[in-house]
């Protein structure tokens, strides 16, 4: 059973993390969505949470039984509240099917 930030009280998070931190978030949508759009949903989003985001720091794999995209977003986060905010909109899109 893995722990998602959300699952991790904020004081926790603040005395596990020095922010600014780079923490990799993983993103995964079903393969029958457009990589395209889901890649560009991705950047967009975070990129309002998450000032300098771009494109670059986003890389998508099909999963081993091609049923899945799996997106690693490489995320330089300045504070605990914008871990959680980010966190909160990628569970809230309609692409994203979990985030880890």
């Amino acid at each position: 059973m893995s722990t998602q930030f959300q699952d991790i009280p904020s004081q926790k998070l603040e005395d596990l993390v020095t922010f600014p931190a780079l923490i990799p978030v993983k993103a995964v949508s079903h393969k029958n969505t457009d990589q395209a759009e889901f890649h560009a949903a991705l950047v967009d989003l975070t990129a309002l949470h998450v000032p300098g985001f771009h494109a670059g720091l986003v890389t998508i794999r099909t999963s081993s039984a091609g049923n899945y995209f799996a997106a690693t977003l490489s995320i330089t986060f300045d504070s605990v509240d914008q871990v959680h905010a980010l966190d909160t909109a990628l569970r809230g899109h309609p692409l994203v099917r979990m985030v880890l």
